[in-house]
């Protein structure tokens, strides 16, 4: 069906391709300390965060990214306690890490408190119940220092953050990865989101050459994300001491997810040939 192209449309322009969701109107708009944030109301995909002109979420959508970086770490450990997220200030990542009845404290590190505040009133459906919840720590705040300088050790560590950026850049470095695994406890998992396969090869092959010097399991799963670019999403999962394929929690007993279940977490792991050779 044509669409009418006077309209509304957002659009991401990323390399040679470019994403449009179509808008009802523009409900925010206004530069942090640290970044550009927009939030619009699309015609059929709910809010939509946009932060430096880069897609970030939309309600419909969310569900697949925060399933897919939180539950497979979390599964794939045996008893996930204690749980570092750097990041992630639209609330989701926090939200789905509570779902685990093993967890028994989050500390949450986001250096731009306005998404935080941004995410409270327009996307009530990943904050909601956080602050309610006793788990949680707030900490906003450079999570670059925080790792750098905490005493604390976790079980698992997630990195929800930009694409590498002025704010970012610096989590995709030598230095905080291996402070990281300093923080980590036995049996420690450690997750980033690692960009897409189709349009940043380059940057999914450094960061795998630099971790694989820092730890001894390195691997790469998949999920399918419509607000991104190709759709096709990476994420990174390291640890010395497990593998991702096993599924070792049977505690955490969660109804009602949309997107990861058992035959997920082994399948996302499976790579097309053309990722596998980005990963050499």
């Amino acid at each position: 069906m044509k669409k009418n192209l006077n309209k509304n449309w957002a659009t991401e322009v990323y390399k040679d391709t470019a994403l449009s969701y179509e808008i009802e109107k523009k409900l925010y708009d206004k530069k942090s300390k640290f970044q550009h944030i927009e939030i619009y109301k699309t015609k059929e995909r709910g809010n939509l965060m946009v932060l430096d002109g880069c897609f970030m979420l939309t309600e419909k959508e969310e569900f697949v990214y925060h399933e897919m970086i939180v539950h497979l770490p979390l599964f794939a450990h045996p008893n996930p306690r204690k749980i570092l997220v750097i990041g992630g200030g639209d609330g989701g990542t926090v939200r789905e890490v509570l779902k685990h009845k093993t967890v028994k404290q989050v500390d949450f590190v986001e250096i731009d408190e306005d998404v935080y505040k941004v995410s409270k009133k327009y996307f009530k459906t990943l904050t909601s119940g956080l602050e309610n919840d006793e788990r949680v720590n707030f900490l906003f705040g450079d999570g670059i220092k925080f790792v750098a300088e905490t005493k604390n050790k976790y079980d698992v560590i997630l990195i929800d953050s930009t694409d590498p950026s002025d704010i970012s850049g610096g989590l995709f470095t030598d230095e905080f990865y291996r402070n990281s695994k300093k923080i980590l406890n036995k049996n420690g998992i450690i997750v980033a989101q690692s960009e897409g396969p189709f349009y940043d090869a380059p940057v999914i092959n450094r960061l795998h050459k630099r971790l694989k010097n820092i730890f001894s399991k390195v691997y790469l799963y998949l999920a399918y994300i419509p607000t991104y670019p190709s759709g096709c999403w990476s994420f990174t999962f390291v640890s010395d001491d497990l593998t991702p394929d096993i599924i070792r929690n049977k505690k955490s007993k969660i109804k009602g997810l949309k997107y990861y279940n058992n035959d997920i977490h082994k399948g996302a792991l499976l790579l097309p040939e053309f990722v596998k050779e980005i990963i050499k």
